[in-house]
């Protein structure tokens, strides 16, 4: 029998069996590949932790404030009224309302020095020979007058001393809903809606009783209400 050539390899046959798997030989330059480690960078992997000390991570000491986050802050409260709402609640905070009573006796002394006013005024014009007689012209311009003297009593009184004489006599005054004394425009406004509630049966005077802010007619038509007086 011809000789073999190369060597013959034998392995006992006792125990487990064993894969072997040939290849080239491993040499020195198949190393494994040895991965390169670096410093971490600056920042990286840093937390901010509000109100403690410096932060270790994996033995890699870590200083608070690296890191910049945007805060933010929540507010719970009641929504702020815009700009564009303005009325009587967040007019005039400050001042109060007069009350219902005061101003009714302040009303009741108005239309008496009204009433005492008019009177003269037939008491001068009967004694100077002139007189009446119940046709339309002659209460249309009896109509007119008394327009006329409300709009200038209630007007100019509120224009140039921010009050009547029925509001000083129980210590009121009139206020805008800005808290300031009322304009001359705003003034002759409150006088006209003084007719309006007339004309109306007195209803806009008891329109107050029902109002949720106890405001009359000629309150919300000028923008203007009666408060306590303050002394100047």
């Amino acid at each position: 029998m011809p000789e073999l050539e190369g060597r013959v390899l034998e392995f006992p046959q006792s125990g487990s069996p064993l894969d072997v798997e040939l290849g080239p030989p491993s040499g020195p330059e198949s190393e494994l590949p040895i991965l390169e480690t670096s410093p971490p960078e600056k920042g990286v992997g840093e937390m901010r932790l509000s109100g403690s000390a410096a932060v270790e991570a994996e033995g890699v000491p870590l200083e608070p404030g690296k890191v910049e986050r945007e805060l933010v802050e929540i507010f719970v409260g009641p929504p702020e009224p815009a700009a564009s709402e303005v009325g009587f609640e967040e007019g005039v905070p400050a001042l109060p309302l007069a009350p219902l009573g005061r101003r009714f006796l302040a009303g009741l002394a108005d239309t008496l020095v009204l009433l005492v006013g008019a009177s003269l005024f037939m008491l001068i014009f009967w004694r100077a020979g002139g007189h009446l007689t119940p046709n339309p012209l002659n209460l249309a311009v009896v109509g007119f007058i008394a327009v006329f003297f409300v709009l200038l009593y209630f007007g100019l009184f509120t224009a140039f001393t921010f009050s009547t004489p029925g509001l000083l006599w129980v210590g009121l005054e009139v206020r805008n809903f800005e808290g300031a004394y009322p304009t001359i425009k705003e003034s002759f406004w409150r006088a006209f809606g003084y007719l309006v509630s007339i004309s109306a049966l007195m209803l806009g005077f008891v329109w107050a009783v029902v109002d949720s802010e106890r405001l009359t007619w000629h309150d919300r038509m000028s923008g203007t209400f009666i408060t306590l007086a303050v002394p100047r």
